[in-house]
């Protein structure tokens, strides 16, 4: 049978997301974050935000509509460890790592081209993304090479679990940094909001850096929320 939830204000973010990831785009629009605080309750959450309690049964309902889909995809809870990794590399690491190198010679374009329009704009975004891009690439490779061989592994022994737990603490400390930076390209950038000078590049570096971000929240939520979980 199908696992659920019961949505309520004690309901973490992380197993919200989880459970239900239509919502993750209603929570973007809000700049609610339920990757790297995915510990958090809704309720909590809502207060932060000086949303209203009402919000919670808006959430309620949306859960409910998407229920009735009959082609939705299964909560990854449901999924084993091999199953869930590899929905990770396949939906998020290979996406992420496409709309980096697209973004890449985007950005340096840009900057070179709008230079006099919007200087402090353009180095601030190509300062964060160069930086961003190179930790998610170091990132990726640890996961790829350090991480989920060992958690693929039919039996573990005491010593590689607590090797895995300790990658783990590493990991998650690169999600917050990750996260940050996206949090400054959404402030900076008043939510990937073009300037008025965009050209139709500019444009689509703006829509695929949201992509981006929308991308990698929901990918960090289901490694701390789900996968992670499963070795504490």
């Amino acid at each position: 049978m199908e696992q659920r939830i019961s949505i309520n204000g004690q309901t973490h973010l992380g197993e919200l997301v989880t459970f239900f990831p239509a919502i993750t785009s209603r929570l973007n629009e809000l700049h609610i974050d339920y990757c790297c605080q995915g510990d958090r309750t809704l309720g909590a959450a809502l207060e932060a935000a000086g949303l209203p309690p009402d919000f919670i049964t808006e959430v309620q309902k949306s859960y409910q509509d998407f229920l009735t889909q009959p082609n939705r995809q299964l909560p990854v809870t449901e999924l084993s460890d091999e199953e869930l990794i590899n929905l990770i590399l396949e939906t998020h690491h290979k996406y992420e790592r496409d709309l980096m190198c697209e973004l890449d010679p985007l950005i340096n374009k840009i900057l070179l081209v709008h230079y006099h329009h919007g200087k402090e704009l353009l180095m601030m975004l190509h300062r964060n993304f160069s930086k961003l891009k190179l930790e998610l690439e170091e990132h990726f490779a640890k996961e790829e090479k350090e991480l989920f061989p060992p958690m693929l592994k039919f039996e573990k022994t005491s010593e590689e679990r607590a090797a895995i737990r300790s990658a783990i603490r590493e990991l998650e400390s690169e999600h917050d940094g990750a996260g940050q930076i996206i949090k400054t390209l959404i402030k900076e950038t008043d939510d990937f909001t073009p300037p008025e000078y965009a050209c139709p590049t500019m444009k689509a570096v703006f829509s695929k850096l949201h992509d981006l971000a929308d991308d990698l929240f929901l990918h960090i939520a289901k490694e701390n929320s789900v996968l992670f979980k499963r070795y504490e």
